[in-house]
């Protein structure tokens, strides 16, 4: 009886034995790599201070046409202001020094026209017509400095920028009552004369 029993107790264990044999082990996960973070380190630009003169201020600026569109509380446009500007180049934004001190001062002579205009309220765009009749000849001045700049970001829109704060000339065109065509006074910016400059800007070098 004994010996049934041992043998009994030997199957039973070599058939434990064998189910965890079988028990398939669980995976081990392999340790994650460690994730290394690189900080782009800010590079500090240096700025090189540039002269202007009235021979080379072409080089650097342009006399540009900015609109302003004053509307009405239905969101009509009632006015267009032409704003005359000395503005820098596009190509040299991203260089200037937006904490420079640089200031230029520009003489202008120029001719004023009364036109008639073109206006798309939709789009809020126009073009001038071409009739334009002499009416003044007068010099102004205008002074390129941070004040010039945009407010927040420096940008290639002109619109969306305070440049106009720098404006030489004022025009503006209204709609005629009678005639339902918009008419006011304009400058042709081809046909400014600069008749001196002086200053510096700061751009990186």
């Amino acid at each position: 009886m004994k010996r049934i029993l041992a043998v009994l107790l030997l199957c039973s264990l070599c058939l434990s034995l064998c189910a965890c044999g079988k028990k398939q082990e669980e995976p081990i996960a392999a340790p994650e790599e460690a994730v290394e973070t690189v900080t782009p380190v800010q590079m500090q630009r240096s700025y090189r201070s540039y002269e202007i003169t009235a021979d080379n201020w072409q080089q650097y600026f342009e006399i540009t046409e900015i609109p302003l569109y004053i509307l009405t509380s239905t969101e009509i446009i009632s006015q267009v202001c032409q704003n005359y500007c000395v503005v820098l180049k596009d190509e040299y934004l991203p260089y200037l020094n937006p904490e420079g001190t640089y200031s230029v001062r520009f003489e202008l002579n120029f001719d004023v026209y009364v036109e008639t205009l073109e206006i798309d309220t939709v789009h809020y765009t126009y073009r001038h017509m071409g009739d334009r009749l002499y009416a003044a000849n007068a010099t102004k001045t205008a002074v390129f400095d941070r004040a010039s700049l945009p407010r927040s970001a420096y940008g290639t829109d002109y619109n969306a920028r305070v440049g106009y704060a720098n404006a030489f000339f004022n025009g503006w065109a209204q709609m005629q009552p009678e005639s339902k065509v918009w008419a006011g006074f304009y400058l042709d910016p081809s046909a400014v004369q600069v008749l001196s400059a002086s200053g510096t800007i700061e751009l990186a070098a």
